[in-house]
């Protein structure tokens, strides 16, 4: 391999009280996990408890040592890139160097019912991600955007390192954005096939920018159940299959007909209001539990180790985990026994 494959975990927000992601955190630091990741929303759907990501991750800046800390992912409108950039330099010098910053287009739960804007959102992307950097350096910043115009502008605070910027990609527009600005790659579940199908348009992106794939770290972002009984795996997924496999088009891109009913909004566009969340929670019992399996790292332990392999073969090299077990700690210790040791020993 020419790179080490990392493992990181995504808190579970909405599921878990504040207090209790800090403990989650500490715990998947001891075990050995490379980065500790939590979503970025005003609204979540499923409905829970909904955090200010960047507050977590102050203090999870304070009670960790080693671990990177992420975002998966915040979006660039409903801060001011100035705003983000200081938060973000902020959090980045409580932690001494260890913050990810993960962006992506836009959802409509976290921006609709609030009246915030994000009409062209990958232009405005492209923008934020522009100035953050400029003003990262620490000189005065001039710029004159379609979105935002800066005159004279500086942070007095900048992050430790240049800050890694991932972002969340699978449509073409965005992919290319990947391989031509971005630090790392983050998609929501993909199958290996189609996570190396995205990643050829990605270093074909980054050849045309003069840029290297190995410039980029490729992460992902997958759902985990494990357990040494099969029948337990298959009906933990039964919950989570219309969040592990949401999108019709993947579903028939990797050969899977499902149907979709009416009503039903892709998750980027969905609302926490009772008719989407009704259209949403239909097309998930629609979703084969096989295509749960296909979009996850999900089976016996050894059934797991193939798979993370298979990924690793596709390209990736940073997991980004949802512990959705059916004891969870047991999927730690899988992890931390079985399929971490077989990466970093080998």
């Amino acid at each position: 391999m020419k790179r080490p494959v990392r493992f990181g975990v995504m808190l579970p927000v909405p599921a878990a009280p504040v207090g209790k992601l800090l403990s989650i955190a500490k715990v998947n630091e001891e075990v050995g996990f490379d980065s500790i990741w939590i979503p970025d929303h005003l609204l979540f759907v499923p409905p829970g408890i909904t955090p200010d990501a960047w507050s977590v991750l102050s203090a999870l800046a304070v009670l960790t040592r080693k671990v990177l800390l992420g975002t998966a992912v915040s979006d660039p409108h409903r801060r001011h890139p100035a705003v983000l950039a200081q938060m973000v330099a902020t959090v980045d010098q409580l932690s001494g160097g260890r913050v990810l910053l993960g962006l992506g287009a836009g959802e409509a739960m976290n921006l609709d019912p609030f009246g915030i804007r994000w009409d062209k959102p990958v232009s405005r992307l492209v923008e934020a991600m522009e100035i953050m950097r400029m003003l990262w350096s620490g000189d005065k910043v001039n710029y004159d955007g379609r979105f935002w115009k800066l005159k004279g502008a500086f942070l007095q605070i900048r992050p430790v390192r240049r800050i890694p910027i991932y972002l969340g990609a699978r449509r073409p527009k965005m992919l290319e954005l990947v391989g031509r600005m971005a630090n790392g790659w983050l998609p929501t579940p993909l199958t290996p096939e189609l996570y190396r199908k995205r990643l050829k348009v990605i270093e074909e992106s980054a050849r045309k920018a003069g840029r290297s794939l190995e410039e980029i770290d490729t992460a992902i972002y997958l759902y985990t159940c494990i357990s040494d009984k099969e029948e337990e795996v298959r009906k933990r997924l039964e919950r989570y299959k219309g969040l592990i496999a949401h999108s019709p088009e993947l579903l028939r891109e990797a050969g899977y007909d499902v149907e979709v009913p009416e009503g039903f909004k892709h998750y980027f566009r969905i609302l926490p209001e009772d008719e989407d969340l009704k259209a949403f929670t239909e097309f998930s019992s629609s979703v084969p539990l096989e295509a749960a399996l296909d979009f996850s790292i999900s089976g016996t332990p050894e059934g797991c180790l193939e798979k993370v392999c298979a990924y690793v073969e596709a390209g990736v090299r940073h997991f980004v985990l949802v512990n959705v077990g059916p004891d969870v700690k047991y999927v730690i210790r899988v992890y931390k026994e079985r399929i971490m040791p077989y990466f970093r020993e080998g």
